[in-house]
């Protein structure tokens, strides 16, 4: 194989579908490519920090017999992409709670408060201990990084969840491979009639999110012309 693979170990199949392309795109013609692998490796109970990089090692072991034409050294660096879970959050905000699991502002409402604790401890030690890192056990380059749940949590501090109609639009796609790429195989780009697109849930669709993102971004601009620009405004 000609090309450098970057394995991407993300914990859900839908980061791992709507990231997979996206990264396929940022790649383009580049002797780099980018594989993304589903594996929730941090919020696996039965894991410790004492073997989390062992797991690590046999799920790529794993991933190089699925694809036998990728050679170990075919691998350039892994990457992995977290989110925290609330493990970050001390034990005394975690709360006995009535039914299913909910994080709010202040404390964690758990479903069984006792096993939720347990958890978060060990997934904070793994987190501690993958961060440090700058190889893998195996001797791949390795980084980490947290990967926010949303764009508006990242760009306007808006922690809101999806609407219940945009959880339920992504949920009627779960298992259709072909809308799931329509929808996040690239970002809704600027063209003569500026930024249109379908209506819907996704980076390739027209939405709140992706104009939240746009605006962010074309603010960005502007301030990067200097304080007349952004004094004028648009016009």
């Amino acid at each position: 194989m000609g090309s450098k693979v970057i394995l991407v170990l993300v914990e859900g199949p839908t980061d791992r579908d709507a990231l997979g392309l996206v990264f396929s795109r940022l790649a383009g013609e580049q002797a780099v490519v980018f594989d993304v692998l589903h594996t929730d490796l941090t919020a696996k109970e039965e894991l410790t920090a004492k073997y989390i990089e062992e797991r690590m090692e046999e799920e790529i072991r794993r991933y190089l017999n699925r694809n036998p034409f990728i050679r170990r050294q075919d691998i350039g660096k892994v990457v992995q992409l977290i989110d925290t879970d609330g493990a970050f959050v001390p034990a005394d905000r975690v709360v006995q709670g009535q039914g299913e699991t909910e994080y709010t502002e202040a404390s964690i409402f758990a479903k069984d408060r006792d096993r939720m604790i347990r958890r978060n401890i060990s997934k904070r030690g793994i987190v501690y201990r993958l961060c440090r890192r700058q190889k893998t056990a195996g001797g791949y380059p390795f980084e980490m990084y947290y990967f926010s749940r949303n764009l508006e949590h990242v760009l306007h501090g808006e922690e809101a969840p999806l609407s219940a109609g945009e959880k339920a639009e992504l949920e009627s796609i779960r298992n259709d491979d072909k809308e799931i790429e329509s929808r996040f195989f690239d970002q809704l780009a600027f063209g003569t009639a500026g930024l249109r697109g379908t209506m819907g849930v996704g980076l390739y669709r027209m939405n709140v999110h992706v104009v939240r993102h746009a605006t962010q971004a074309f603010a960005q601009v502007i301030l990067e012309e200097g304080p007349q620009a952004a004094a004028r405004g648009v016009a």
